[in-house]
């Protein structure tokens, strides 16, 4: 501020007003001293501008000395900063500060006015992403409350203490109520038919128990629904389908079969047997819908989940591993350090909370697939090495992982599949055992052959399970850990992929001393396995070339990010765009391709290469979000090259290129003149 600047009068003394801009010079946020125009009688006409600091004509786009002696109304939009000419006269008249949010120009403000006599100090401060973030969120929640409004079922939801806290209008219509008049009820005092009821019962007994009911109710004099009603979190969801139609199958067959029982003795024999034939294919069918409700969730939206939680998590773990070096040398003051390291714990938090997401959606897709796996003979020490390996991070502070394996032959098995299964259960094995005991655990890995088959197992030294948690431990949705730390699919996924496997898993416990699972393969024909050539070791990490191609922006940028780092990397859009940047230079290491895009699909590009330029096509790494039509089926179970579903672990994608092949034959490298 210059000389010239103290011409007008202040609403507070001259050096009180020097400290305050020696102090708001260099500071991020927008702060100004505003003093008020009244008119002969004392009535606030408008407010002036005395002083602002270098933010707020930033954030106003005015240059300080064109601020100066200025009001409101002259600079700023009614329906911007003007527009709070009643909110600064209620701070002025109230003497107590005042909070709220609004909008210059693109901008979203987030204004605090401070009273100072006869004039107010406003700080503003950008909010532009939180309120973007806070759209998005409201968007994706009317796009839930769509899907839930427009599907044939009934649902609501009651929280703890009863009240509905969602009815879609089904559920409404099936009481004969609007959904206006049961928000925010007590289930019982805005149903009272339901006391006593099967319904009822089942509700309270989840709500006791946090478990899972499935189950018929009758609703009406002709008319039944098959209920599923499960605690999630805070709340007990309910979900119901009519299965009238059903029912009234299944009434139609019991009549003839009694009418077949009355007329003569062969004919009971006869529906006796039908009937248990029956009756099994009910309780399978039972047992498939169970799946049906997490396959419906994953086909509808596991793949528009997948891609933009992709870019999400990806740019959350980007955004963590910069910002961490810079918080340790940052020079900020305690209170500076304080809001950056709050900010880092946000970032952590929300990428925790994307990762958590990318689990539950890719074991539901996993649980719904119901593609036929190719079998291949597979090394199972070798799958038990990478469970291992990508499970130490549990491991490493519960307990000690000991080998005893047998010399046993290769099992007929997919190995990425046998991978996940050792996987989960070692990760099983390690919240069986407190943390922190490293040196009184352990998890026992043994491997032997018996017969035809080859067997693996995991064993822990942990809490064990009782007869009766043993013998649900395979159900779906079944599980004995808190609330929001597991879905309860682990073991179901891990018994579904061992039987797709033409194997069994089986289990057996003992309360307080630990559990063991048995992993049984049949045992692969012998086979000739090619040599491996020897890969040197560097001296240090190589710098390498890496070509991403989808038609995702925000994917391709994060991909850039994860790798740039450490290799070159080069974005093509489009499969045709990649198509042409290959013809003019193909010295890529790796090539991440994504299955499905709008022009050219990975397939279209790997049909081409494979007529023009094949030797590139052993560098290709498939991605792909889960959703895959017959024809992407049967390429991907052709195809013998890797593949990746969306989200993608960035350590993942480090370790596909660094295990990259070499490159030979005329690679043509684009040179830079």
């Amino acid at each position: 501020m210059s000389a010239t600047d103290t011409t007008v009068p202040l609403p507070l003394p001259d050096t009180l007003l020097s400290a305050l801009e020696e102090a708001e010079r260099e500071h991020p946020e927008a702060c100004m001293v505003l003093r008020a125009v009244r008119s002969v009688s004392g009535e606030i006409l408008d407010f002036e501008w005395l002083w602002a600091n270098p933010a707020a004509s930033r954030a106003l786009g005015r240059e300080p000395t064109f601020l100066r002696g200025r009001r409101l109304s002259e600079v700023s939009t009614p329906d911007g900063l003007a527009g709070r000419l009643d909110v600064l006269r209620q701070v002025l008249a109230s003497g107590q500060p005042r909070a709220d949010n609004f909008a210059e120009g693109d901008v979203w403000l987030q204004s605090t006015a401070v009273p100072l006599r006869d004039g107010v100090l406003v700080r503003l401060r950008d909010v532009t992403s939180a309120q973007r973030m806070e759209e998005g969120l409201r968007d994706t929640l009317d796009w839930v409350r769509d899907v839930l409004e427009s599907m044939p079922a009934v649902f609501f939801t009651v929280d703890t203490e009863w009240r509905l806290t969602y009815v879609n209008r089904n559920a409404a219509a099936l009481t004969g109520r609007t959904q206006e008049a049961l928000f925010r009820r007590v289930l019982w005092e805005a149903c009272p038919e339901l006391a006593g009821t099967p319904l009822e019962r089942a509700l309270r007994e989840v709500a006791a128990d946090e478990s899972y009911r499935l189950f018929e109710l009758r609703t009406g004099r002709d008319r039944w629904h098959e209920v599923h009603t499960w605690s999630s979190g805070r709340n007990i969801s309910t979900y119901a389908h009519d299965i009238t139609d059903k029912k009234r199958v299944q009434a139609e067959r019991d009549a003839l079969l009694a009418r077949e029982h009355s007329g003569r003795l062969e004919a009971e024999a006869l529906a006796q047997r039908r009937t248990h034939d029956l009756m099994a294919a009910r309780e399978r069918l039972v047992q498939s819908e169970k799946l049906a409700m997490a396959g419906q969730l994953a086909a509808g939206v596991g793949h528009e989940i997948n891609n933009p939680l992709s870019y999400v998590a990806g740019n959350l773990q980007f955004a963590v591993e910069q910002l961490t070096p810079l918080a340790r040398r940052a020079s900020v003051g305690p209170a500076g350090q304080a809001a950056l390291d709050e900010a880092l714990e946000a970032l952590r938090e929300a990428r925790e909370g994307a990762e958590r997401i990318r689990v539950i959606v890719r074991d539901l897709q996993t649980f719904a697939r119901a593609d036929e796996l190719r079998l291949t003979p597979v090394d199972v020490h070798a799958a038990l090495e990478f469970g291992v390996s990508m499970a130490m991070t549990h491991l490493r502070s519960r307990a000690r992982v000991e080998r005893s394996f047998g010399q046993v032959p290769h099992a007929l098995a997919h190995e990425a599949r046998l991978g996940q299964v050792f996987l989960h259960l070692l990760i099983n094995a390690a919240h069986a055992i407190p943390a922190g005991d490293f040196e009184y655990h352990r998890v026992t890995l043994t491997t032997r052959r018996e017969g035809a088959w080859v067997l693996a197992e995991v064993s822990d030294t942990g809490q064990g399970m009782t007869p009766e948690v043993l013998q649900r431990a395979f159900e779906p949705f079944f599980t004995t850990r808190p609330v929001g730390e597991g879905s309860g699919l682990g073991l179901s996924i891990c018994l579904g992929l061992v039987r797709s496997m033409h194997g069994e898993l089986t289990a057996t416990s003992i309360p307080g001393m630990g559990s063991t699972f048995q992993v049984r393969l049949p045992v692969a024909e012998a086979v000739a396995h090619p040599s491996v050539p020897a890969v040197r070791e560097a001296e240090g990490p190589q710098r390498k070339r890496v070509l991403v191609v989808d038609d995702e922006p925000q994917l391709t940028s994060v991909l850039r990010r994860i790798l740039g780092r450490q290799h070159d990397v080069v974005v093509a859009h489009s499969g045709r765009e990649a198509l042409a940047l290959l013809e003019q230079d193909d010295d890529f290491d790796r090539v991440f391709c994504d299955l499905m895009m709008a022009d050219l699909t990975g397939m279209d590009v790997h049909a081409e290469l494979a007529r023009r330029q094949p030797e590139v096509l052993s560098r290709f790494v498939f991605m792909t979000g889960g959703s895959f039509t017959e024809r992407a089926r049967a390429f991907l179970q052709g195809v013998p090259l890797p593949r990746i579903e969306k989200p993608f672990e960035p350590g993942l994608l480090h370790a596909l290129v660094d295990a990259s092949p070499p490159r030979t034959g005329g690679a043509r490298r684009q040179t830079t003149p």
